[in-house]
């Protein structure tokens, strides 16, 4: 049994008519004739009753015709699903996101992709840039936005933005009282860092400056996210560089201080899998360069 005999069945059920149906179906009469009488010899039924003047649906036809409405109404929802998922008007984006990251400009990013693509389910994570690369590299995020630097050859990346890296202490704290900062100041300080494992060189120029101005830190505590590292700066646990973008987001207990020059800035790349990128995750790139031409 193939598609168009439930087609043929169905149009011969609802006209009552093997004329109107072949003429509806765009086939010759005595072909859609065969083509049914073929239909009830492999189900070894009679769907219809036919006169020289009439034809009428059995039993068997009519509970018949409800299980092939439904087949051929799934057949059709499905062919409409592959030509949207074929466009990436659905399914789902799974995104990583730094915290630091989660500012106005995703914000508009994501508005605009939700605005354009409805029918796509979003998933967003707050992981930090070693777990994105791990999961885009595992085929368990589709995109990311972390930091530089991360070199993979299975993965492409974009420049999304970058910020320079300011200081943040606990509220009392001696830097925190500074108006102008020097690389000496911070001989002997307990640093709040992220654990080595989530993070891939953040804190590295920070600690090459304060070891050419000769200042030697310590680590304090570890922490496993943004989020808690800047609670425990706020319990005053120590004191740490994070981006700016992160003072932005007003903490308590938290304080923050210019650095001394000559850090780089901090820069922020989308990361996606080079190979079989989805039509969902070209639209998601899409999006970020809409917003940044609207700019």
């Amino acid at each position: 049994m193939e598609l168009r005999h439930l087609r043929y069945f169905v149009a011969v059920a609802e006209e009552l008519n093997f004329r109107r149906a072949a003429e509806r179906l765009r086939v010759a009469q005595p072909a859609l004739s065969a083509q049914i009488k073929n239909l009830e010899a492999e189900l070894d039924v009679r769907l219809f009753e036919r006169t020289t003047r009439s034809v009428l649906l059995t039993p068997t036809g009519q509970v018949f015709l409800k299980e092939a409405r439904g087949i051929l109404g799934a057949t059709t929802h499905a062919e409409q699903l592959v030509r949207k998922a074929e466009h990436g008007l659905v399914g789902t984006l799974r995104v990583g996101v730094i915290t630091p990251a989660m500012g106005p400009q995703l914000a508009t990013v994501l508005r605009h992709f939700h605005q354009k693509y409805p029918g796509v389910q979003l998933s967003l994570s707050a992981l930090t840039s070693s777990e994105q690369l791990r999961r885009l590299r595992a085929d368990e995020l589709d995109a990311g936005l972390l930091r530089a630097p991360a070199t993979f050859p299975e993965l492409d990346f974009r420049f999304i933005e970058q910020a320079p890296q300011v200081l943040a202490a606990p509220v009392g704290h001696r830097l925190a009282r500074r108006r102008h900062l020097e690389w000496k100041d911070f001989n002997g300080e307990g640093l709040v860092m992220i654990h080595p494992d989530q993070q891939h060189g953040f804190y590295d120029p920070f600690l090459a400056a304060c070891a050419k101005a000769g200042a030697k830190t310590h680590v304090a505590q570890y922490a496993q996210d943004v989020q808690v590292k800047l609670w425990l700066i706020s319990a005053g646990f120590g004191i740490a560089p994070v981006t700016a973008t992160l003072a932005e987001m007003r903490r308590p207990g938290v304080v923050f201080r210019s650095l001394p020059p000559g850090l780089p800035p901090v820069q922020t790349m989308l990361a996606w899998r080079r190979i079989d990128v989805s039509p969902v995750v070209k639209n998601f790139l899409d999006c970020f360069s809409a917003v940044k031409n609207q700019k």
